[in-house]
């Protein structure tokens, strides 16, 4: 077994290209509950580069080496880890998947489906299993509902855009630009917003006949949560996800949820009970295999590239940046 391997860090906070340092250091030994992965592939998300930017409520301190969601090998696995050693897994990574191993918690993994490449399958918790606990678990999203999916291009939103429809979902999404209205329309998207063209709520109540948005599907965070409130149906759920329009979740006043009869609830994919975990990996695993639901990818970079594809999600990213990192040579 190596004791030395190379990863991505950051000894102090600042711009991903100035920071990022690719490293020799210890491989981690797993505790209690966790796994030593060998990182097959890694999605590049915007919280990676909040971590190297100091902007990121989970890291508030250097020395930092990004990348939360994995598809990896159980080399190792410590006392409760659920998986045995030689399972390929997704996520249960904190931070640290962009480099050779990474730890994985076994409270937020789940196996990979064998019919899933690694590219497909690095960010899917993040984004299906996120979407899935959003929309069904804690919306009970309905069918034949309506869903205003905020930031329909990033790879939670147009996730979350695929599912809702394959579910049965009216969808809603809002975008910035005609590029990215054409690419949430090629997702199932039913109706785009492009939030340059006037009153995003003011639309919303248009295309629902007055009523509203049944769900509120939030990637973006402060700068749309008040027009969100505007468009919200009375007794609607307003799923709080991301925060990528800031640095913040939105701050939704206990009177503005009485007033407007609503109630707001969160999404994390290592929140849900083993019940509703297990749910998610067959309903999701069956409409992958069905092809009506897949990862949109813009780009696969190789594991030295991962600074230049850090500093992209500054903004032109549609779908999501994957790094690949090794092969799985097993045979399995």
């Amino acid at each position: 077994m190596r004791t030395k391997m190379k990863a991505w860090r950051a000894e102090t906070f600042g711009k991903p290209s100035d920071v990022l340092k690719l490293v020799d250091i210890d491989v981690p030994v797993p505790g209690p509950g966790e796994a030593l992965l060998r990182v097959l592939a890694t999605n590049i998300g915007l919280p990676d580069r909040m971590m190297l930017e100091g902007r990121y409520f989970l890291t508030p301190t250097p020395p930092v080496t990004p990348g939360q969601e994995v598809v990896g090998i159980v080399e190792v696995a410590g006392p409760g880890y659920p998986f045995p050693v030689g399972t390929r897994v997704i996520g249960g990574a904190n931070s640290g998947g962009l480099a050779e191993y990474c730890l994985s918690s076994g409270d937020g993994a789940v196996p990979a489906a064998d019919d899933m490449s690694d590219e497909q399958a690095a960010a899917f918790l993040g984004t299906f299993h996120v979407a899935y606990v959003g929309l069904v678990n804690r919306a009970r999203a309905k069918t034949g509902e309506t869903v205003l999916v905020l930031g329909g291009t990033g790879g939670t939103g147009s996730t979350a855009i695929q599912l809702a429809k394959a579910l049965g979902l009216n969808v809603i999404a809002t975008v910035r630009d005609a590029k990215k209205a054409a690419f949430c329309r090629e997702q199932g998207a039913d109706h785009v917003i492009d939030l340059g063209t006037g009153s995003m709520s003011e639309q919303v109540r248009a295309l629902t006949g007055g009523k509203g948005a049944d769900i509120v599907y939030d990637t973006v965070g402060s700068p749309l949560v008040d027009q969100a409130l505007d468009a919200i149906a009375i007794g609607g759920r307003y799923v709080l996800i991301g925060f990528a329009g800031g640095s913040d979740f939105p701050k939704i006043e206990p009177f503005k949820i009485q007033i407007k009869g609503i109630s707001v609830t969160g999404a994390l994919h290592s929140v849900r009970t083993p019940d509703e975990r297990d749910e998610a990996i067959t309903v999701l695993g069956r409409l992958f295999s069905e092809g009506k639901i897949a990862m949109p990818i813009d780009q696969v970079v190789s594991l030295t590239d991962v600074p230049e594809a850090l500093e992209r999600l500054g903004g032109g990213v549609i779908g999501k940046l994957i790094a690949r990192v090794s092969h799985d040579t097993s045979g399995t």
